[in-house]
This record gives structure tokens, sequence and C-alpha cells, in this order.
């Protein structure tokens, strides 16, 4: 099957059954740990309505798993002629994973399992369950196996050669990740770089990229960013599903980050040769600019509410 270079990652909850210390996605660093509500969702799936079929869609979280629906959205998903890719940390009863090849058969493309050393509890079993995962997905349906490289010591890499044997056996990537925490690619000491790919020094600054016209990112409030990277710069926002507001750009756009934070866009060939520096320089000093007075205006719209919700409740008493 052809590799679609088109994909809408949908972050449908922050919640999730690990606590790991370095995620950059929820536990640690959102006070609030919500999932798509039920609008969010049905907003979604008008939205599979409009876009073309050869999208991927990735679900992930937090633990996709988690979300109350989340059997209905790969259920819809599919009803809609969208391949699907799922990432998870594969901490629930193997039944569940069965049920998901059950309902999406050929249709789950790519299911990525992050094996998060410090959280799980016996890791042989784990290995047992992804085993028997194997034996009954479809047979066009991609596993990697994601390791989370953070504070290796020699427990962790005993963990890992475990890893690497069964993966070299079953013949299924592993991928090594590169820990980001707040969009910052953290330092790894001399012991832990050998885990690390050696990763492209090339600067993707000023670099024309389809991040926004070929893909996109919904967070689990329906706000949806051009690319993980932009959501911390608050830039580049293309709207909100539920608002109908939601549009892709219909050309590529310049890159104000010195290095893409986020593999996906050069893995689908979305990153261009083209240059337009004066564009990014302009971008990158309007966000320096305008980014803090707009987060001073959302703490003061939250002080005004805030008062707001004392006075009424002062009034009701």
């Amino acid at each position: 099957m052809k590799k679609s270079n088109k994909f809408i990652d949908f972050l449908i909850t922050q919640k999730c059954t690990f606590k790991c210390e370095y995620c950059s996605q929820s536990k640690r660093w959102h006070k609030h740990l919500d999932s798509a509500n039920d609008e969010i969702i049905e907003s979604f799936f008008r939205l599979l309505n409009t876009i073309d079929k050869d999208f991927e869609i990735t679900l992930s979280g937090g633990e996709a798993l988690l979300h109350p629906r989340f059997f209905e959205i790969i259920q819809t998903t599919k009803e809609r002629g969208f391949k699907i890719n799922l990432i998870s940390n594969f901490s629930f009863e193997l039944e569940k994973y069965k049920k998901i090849v059950d309902i999406l058969d050929d249709s789950l493309l790519r299911m990525d399992i992050s094996l998060h050393l410090d959280e799980i509890k016996n890791l042989k079993d784990t290995i047992s369950k992804i085993d028997e995962f194997l034996k009954h997905k479809h047979k066009n349906t991609k596993i990697t196996l994601l390791i989370p490289v953070y504070k290796i010591n020699d427990k962790k890499r005993k963990k890992i050669e475990l890893i690497k044997q069964f993966a070299l056996l079953k013949n299924i990537p592993v991928d090594f990740q590169h820990i980001r925490i707040l969009n910052k690619k953290i330092k790894y000491s001399k012991k832990e770089s050998p885990y690390i790919k050696t990763e492209s020094s090339e600067s993707t600054f000023a670099k024309l990229c389809f991040a926004g016209v070929k893909s996109a990112v919904i967070y689990e409030d329906g706000s949806v960013y051009r690319c993980y990277s932009s959501r911390f710069l608050k830039s580049n926002y293309l709207g909100n599903i539920k608002d109908k507001n939601f549009k892709l750009k219909t050309k590529p756009q310049v890159c104000t980050m010195k290095y893409c934070n986020c593999p996906k866009p050069k893995q689908y060939g979305q990153i261009t040769n083209k240059k337009a520096p004066l564009k990014a320089y302009i971008y990158k000093i309007a966000n320096f600019i305008f980014v803090p007075f707009l987060m001073i205006k959302k703490r003061k719209l939250i002080k005004a509410k805030i008062k707001q919700l004392l006075f009424d409740t002062r009034n009701k008493s």
C-alpha cells in the first residue's frame, strides 16, 4: 500500500494510565486532564465527511483507549473510508486490542506501541501480550515499538535488550524516541546517547512546509494547529472543529522553528527545500511581540470570569 503524505492527528484525551514524569502531552504539564466531549466527537465525525479519504487519521492521547467513545470513534472513522493509525502504551488487557483488530481489520494501517520502561510492571507479560496481538492483527498492519529514552540505567538496559531481541525475532522495528519537554528536546549523557539515532542537524527555519495544508493536529478541545510545534508558539491556529471555522491552508507555510521538533512532516515528505527567510523573520518577531500580549489578555479574561463567578455566588447566597 502506498504511503499517504497527508495526515490528521487527533488527541482525543489527555488522560493516561501512566504518570511519566517526562510526558509532554498530559499529567505533569496540564492541570485539567480532559477528553474530547460529545460535541467535539460529533464535530470530528462531520469533519471526516469534508476531507479527502487519502488523509491518514492518527488517534492518540494521553492514552487513546481511555476515551469513553474510543471504539465508536474507530468504527465511525473506518466507515467513513479512512485508514487509521493508533498510538497506545499497551497497558490494557489483550481482549481490548483484539477488539480493535476485529473492528478495523485492514483499516488499521499502523499501531505504535509506546513502551515506557519506568511504568511497565512486568515487561515479559507485556511482550507476551504484544506477541499474541501480532498473531491476531491483519497482515498489512504495521507495528512499531517506541521506547522513550529517559534516565537509562543498568536495569533499563536489560529491558531494552529484551525488547530488541523480541523485535528482531518478530521482524518489527524499534524506535528510540528523543524526549521533548515543553517542545524542547532534552540533552543526553554519553551512556544514553547510543540509544538515540543521529538526527539531521539541518535547520528547518525559513523552509516552506506543507504542514497545515496536507496535515493538521486536533486537540481534545477541538482546536486545530498546523503542527505540534506551532501550538506552543500560539501561531498557525487553524480554527476549531466545533465552531466550524477550521480550514486547511492552501499554500505551504514558512517554518519559524530552528529545527522541526516533530518527525512526522519529514516522514510524510511535507518539508520542502524552498525558503522564505524574510517572511520567517517577520513571523518570528510577531510571535515574540504578540504572544506575550495574548497571554496577558487571556489572564485578564480569566480573572474577570473568576470575579464574576464570585460575585454571582455571593448574590445567590
